[in-house]
């Protein structure tokens, strides 16, 4: 199921219709995907578009989970190459500004090292959960992100560690 504060953000800042026509669903796990040229979108959830990107804003969750499993990814840019490479976060009240922000810093200290990567990051919206819960959640979200892989490499962020990035 969606995350509640996702739900709501996503109630308030996109048009029902957007949501409505955009959004892609496959076996329980859906998909609201804009671009730079969904600049007016964007915009209305905090992005602001310029010359560097983002090239990617997903929103993503699985309907069919007993857990409220979902979040967002931000590929900000890949012009020095791909996949874009950026932390897992996971915080109640992330929003796809923030994420956006944190993906264009990866963006810029990928470049400043010369690392053949874009900059990418994604959030899993979750408060305080129990062990088992964390370890679901997580496991959920790595499933609606490996429709990314070609152009998303994950790590830990704040909210996730090492072992999560195993599950």
């Amino acid at each position: 199921m969606i995350p509640k504060n996702m739900e709501t953000f996503m109630r308030t800042n996109i048009p029902e219709a957007a949501i409505k026509n955009r959004t892609q669903r496959e076996n329980g796990s859906c998909y609201l995907e804009l671009g730079y040229t969904d600049e007016h979108l964007l915009s209305r959830m905090g992005i602001n578009c310029d010359r560097l990107g983002p090239r990617l804003v997903a929103c993503m969750w699985d309907e069919a989970s007993s857990f409220e499993v979902g979040g967002y990814l931000v590929v900000d840019n890949l012009a020095m190459g791909s996949p874009s490479m950026g932390g897992i976060r996971m915080l109640p009240d992330i929003s796809p500004a923030a994420i956006h922000n944190l993906a264009r810093g990866m963006t810029l200290k990928n470049a400043a090292a010369c690392l053949p990567y874009g900059g990418g990051k994604s959030g899993i919206v979750a408060g305080e959960l129990s062990p088992d819960a964390h370890t679901a959640v997580v496991r959920g979200f790595a499933r609606l992100i490996n429709r990314y892989t070609g152009i998303y490499l994950p790590g830990p962020d704040v909210g996730t560690n090492d072992a999560d990035m195993k599950t």
